[in-house]
């Protein structure tokens, strides 16, 4: 018997930066479980690059594809099916993933009252004929029940669609076109029996048997699942429709891929990091154990430098102790999404107190861990006021806010037909940023429905938060880090100073680059919306605002994009910083401080490489000397002594380091290959390596 080739893909556009960069461990698992079974009888290739995955098709002409479809590759993972079925017609295509009406992990597939689970998937199905079955549950299990069934059909796709057979784990419309398929549902692998013995294990590992070997290039950051499934229920999350028995891999498992992966990057350069793809990484005694050996591997390979993790909603003590096992290199935070108790509550969120999260901030900040928590709007019960009032708790106990829209998923229970009644929910559609391409002379958009208002929050009151945050975000930079610790010494409140900046941005009677920057943020927050899907589609087709979007004039994330820009307009910034301190708080400033602010500013608008990266003047060294009677980069090196000990009068000279600024403009000059304009590729640069703000420092030195 010839054998059965087989592609699994994981599409992700690349045309303007890629939206993950992970290695695609989902289809790496379906691909080690279908060798298991059937090593011999098929050929298998995985590809995650849109137009690898489109040459693969032309040159190959695979029998079976499997192709994951989330929100951020739906639009393209269709196409790839129409192109399979125009290519070969009789090629057997299958999808799964979250983006389906069903959810993850749906038991049932139903139609009720409520929602029309059973019509929309009906609908969905319909609308994408190339496809032949939707895999709705597990996908190792519920894919390889497809090719078993494709095998015992002669390895015929027609023969097999024509007996309207369901199929375990899989959906598919029936030949009258009025009715699904529905087959059974597959509980997860080692939902059932002991864990420990029938577990996740029974499935090859797709590391350690060298099917994801391709991806060990230093290119990928490696994931890991040391479990799947998630106890909670947020009803934001496309795994929150089910609260589903959490099924977990051995340790020792989950060890020696990490240990073959740290000896393939031994002598790689690239990525330095590692991901646990757990929903709650930490939750289970285990992790602690897998600590202990992953301990083992950091000290024999220095690796991995970082690990990133989904921070567990509970059990918050195991993640302290994994961090301190793995000498602090684990990134934690935790994301409350909502400070009000009404919208924890709707939201099914409801499983901390105030106090234990104290007690979790006070423990980071013991071991030099700053925290960073994500909030969405909005949120059912949320309004204006209970954001604010969230924020202000978040940065009166040091914690950085990042505020996100939320986004309709089809499988979560927010983007169902009740929750829309229930708190009526107001949405618009944009274009996902990055997330688009032409393949074989056919555009492909990502479009994502986002809620913008609900019954509890206005439009106009979900704009102003968002705006707000954008401030909050720019003023978090890590260029302003140093004005930040400053500010909490001589005890401004930073809450009530970024809300002071937001209403100097607004003031009509205000000008300067940074207020046309953040009106430049408002209107495009407003622009980038349409009323439907469609609307976003047609829109961004055509051609001269494709090219716009190629250009990164439009279809951006704008958090990202402005900050970035932010930068670029950095000494407008902070003077308007220092401006509204002295504006708003002089009770708070005595002479000493306001002398210590004086230096500070000074300081400020002369530490950062920015302006010199398109200078080639190199101006005299007297000009770059600076006189301050407070020692302010001395106390920055040591803030736990008192303030007042660096009062004294100090000159410092700035040095530009030449070598440093060719470098970061050569950067940016191959940027500009995409992107004509220099400004705008310095702040993608800028957006791309933020956290480094060592490398936009000047050189100085202490004079006297």
């Amino acid at each position: 018997m010839k054998k059965i080739k087989i592609l699994l893909a994981d599409p992700r556009h690349k045309t303007v930066g890629a939206h993950s960069y992970f290695v695609p461990i989902g289809i790496g698992y379906i691909g080690s479980n279908l060798l298991k079974e059937y090593k011999d009888k098929i050929d298998l290739k995985l590809y995650v690059d849109a137009n690898e995955i489109f040459d693969c098709l032309d040159n190959w002409k695979p029998d079976v594809i499997g192709v994951s479809n989330y929100i951020w590759n739906s639009g393209l993972s269709h196409q790839i099916c129409n192109y399979a079925k125009k290519i070969k017609p009789e090629t057997l295509t299958v999808l799964g993933g979250p983006e389906f009406p069903a959810g993850t992990g749906a038991t049932k597939i139903e139609d009720n009252n409520k929602d029309n689970t059973y019509s929309k998937c009906l609908e969905y199905l319909i609308k994408r004929q190339s496809v032949d079955y939707f895999a709705y549950s597990d996908g190792e299990l519920s894919f390889l029940e497809v090719v078993k069934e494709y095998i015992e059909n002669d390895c015929s796709t027609k023969k097999l669609i024509n007996k309207d057979k369901p199929i375990r784990g899989c959906v598919s419309v029936k030949k009258n076109k009025k009715e699904l398929n529905v087959g059974s549902y597959m509980p997860r692998i080692g939902m059932f029996g002991s864990v420990k013995t029938e577990g996740r294990d029974v499935i090859p590992s797709p590391y350690t048997t060298g099917l994801l070997d391709k991806f060990l290039d230093g290119t990928f950051s490696p994931a890991f699942e040391t479990a799947r499934g998630c106890p909670f229920l947020c009803t934001f999350c496309d795994q929150g429709l089910d609260a589903t028995k959490i099924t977990t891999f051995s340790v020792e498992r989950i060890a020696d891929e990490i240990r073959y992966v740290a000896d393939k990057l031994k002598n790689k350069k690239g990525t330095k990091s590692i991901f646990m793809f757990d929903s709650n990484w930490g939750i289970f005694e285990k992790d602690v154990r897998l600590s202990d050996e992953i301990l083992k591997i950091m000290d024999e390979y220095d690796y991995p430098q970082y690990i990133e993790c989904l921070t567990p909603k509970s059990n918050w003590d195991n993640i302290i102790k994994i961090n301190d096992k793995l000498k602090n290199r684990v990134a934690l935070g935790l994301s409350m999404q909502s400070m009000n108790l009404e919208t924890l509550d709707g939201i099914k969120r409801r499983n901390w107190t105030r106090e234990q999260y104290l007690e979790f901030l006070d423990k980071l900040k013991q071991r030099g861990k700053s925290s960073i928590s994500e909030m969405i709007i909005p949120l059912p019960k949320e309004t204006e006021k209970s954001y604010f009032e969230g924020v202000k708790f978040l940065m009166d106990n040091g914690v950085q806010t990042r505020t996100y829209t939320l986004m309709m998923l089809v499988g979560a229970e927010l983007g169902r037909d009740k929750a829309k009644r229930d708190y009526e929910l107001k949405s618009k559609w944009r274009v996902l940023p990055k997330q688009f391409g032409e393949y074989r002379g056919e555009k492909i958009l990502e479009i994502e429905q986002i809620c913008v208002g609900t019954k509890t929050m206005a439009y106009q009151e979900y704009l102003n938060c968002r705006n707000y945050s954008f401030i909050a975000k720019l003023l978090g930079h890590h260029f302003l880090q140093p004005v930040i610790k400053l500010t909490k010494k001589i005890g401004i409140d930073w809450f009530e100073l970024s809300l002071a900046i937001t209403k100097k941005i607004k003031d009509k009677n205000n000008s300067g680059k940074f207020k046309e920057l953040f009106e430049d943020f408002c209107k495009e927050s407003h622009e980038e919306l349409f009323e439907t899907k469609e609307d976003a589609i047609a829109f961004y087709s055509k051609d001269s605002n494709y090219k716009s979007l190629l250009a990164g004039d439009i279809g951006e994330n704008l958090m990202s994009k402005y900050t970035a820009r932010g930068v670029l307009v950095l000494d407008d910034i902070i003077s308007t910083l220092f401006e509204v301190i002295r504006e708003n708080f002089k009770k708070d400033l005595n002479e000493e401080n306001k002398l210590i602010l004086n230096s500070a500013e000074d300081w400020m608008k002369n530490l950062y490489l920015i302006n010199e990266i398109y200078s080639d003047q190199k101006s005299n060294s007297k000009d770059n000397e600076i006189k301050m009677n407070f020692d302010f980069p001395e106390w920055l090196s040591n803030e736990m002594v008192p303030l007042e000990n660096f009062r004294k009068n100090v000159t410092y000279k700035f040095l530009v380091d030449h070598k440093k600024v060719d470098y970061i403009k050569e950067e940016i000059d191959s940027m500009t290959l995409v992107r004509k304009d220099k400004n705008r590729a310095f702040a993608r640069y800028l957006e791309r390596r933020h956290s480094e703000t060592e490398l936009f420092k000047k050189e100085y030195q202490k004079l006297q």
